[in-house]
């Protein structure tokens, strides 16, 4: 059993490393904290958060639920598939079927957008206060990989609502533009507070070696 886990941290990492090039800060860490990642036994509050908004994504179909592993995996290439086709087809379908007319289709997205903006913020403070605490690198690596899971969530739910909005016949769709710009501007932030968190934790590993 043991060995079979073993089999399975070594097979991810081939895959991240074949196909994480234009991640940089997960690609740099994510070999080592797939294993601590199993091996945490409690879960961090980042982490909670982090996961947490993942679930909130694939239960209201603004991403494709993920198939174990293999999925996680595929989350983290961020990659296009057939998964994001998929997801936008359930989630037009939950729009329309919930909601009559076109105003309140735009609305139902704008509001979406609007919340998961907000738990991705939510997930931002939760690294921020990671700064400057006396964390192990091998746990700030393992909430590194987690909290990266939850932005490449984000973007994939932004494709998610923009292709969906180009499939309803709408003249103005203004109402969800600042949404979206907010939506933009909190995963620009989250980006920028991974690669503070990556180097943080690489700086920790050098200080922990070093003592």
């Amino acid at each position: 059993m043991a060995g079979d886990g073993r089999m399975r941290s070594v097979l991810l990492s081939v895959i991240l490393a074949a196909g994480l090039g234009g991640c940089a800060t997960v690609s740099m860490v994510a070999s080592e904290a797939m294993v601590e990642t199993n091996l945490t036994e409690q879960e961090s509050s980042l982490s909670k958060v982090a996961n947490a908004y993942t679930d909130q994504a694939e239960r209201k179909h603004w991403v494709e639920a993920s198939k174990g592993f293999f999925g996680f995996a595929r989350v983290l290439m961020d990659g296009a598939s057939e998964d994001d086709t998929n997801s936008d087809n359930t989630y037009l379908d939950k729009v329309t079927r919930q909601n009559d007319t076109l105003s309140a289709q735009v609305d139902y997205i704008r509001s979406d957008i609007e919340s998961a903006a907000h738990g991705l913020d939510v997930a931002t403070m939760e690294v921020e206060k990671l700064f400057g605490t006396e964390q192990a690198a091998k746990s700030l690596r393992a909430d590194l990989v987690s909290y990266e899971s939850a932005l490449v969530t984000a973007k994939k739910a932004r494709r998610t609502f923009v292709t969906v909005l180009s499939e309803l016949d709408m003249d103005d769709a203004n109402s969800t533009t600042y949404a979206l710009a907010q939506f933009d501007a909190s995963i620009d932030s989250a980006r920028d507070a991974a690669d503070k968190l990556a180097d943080y934790a690489a700086n920790r590993k050098s200080a922990e070696a070093a003592s």
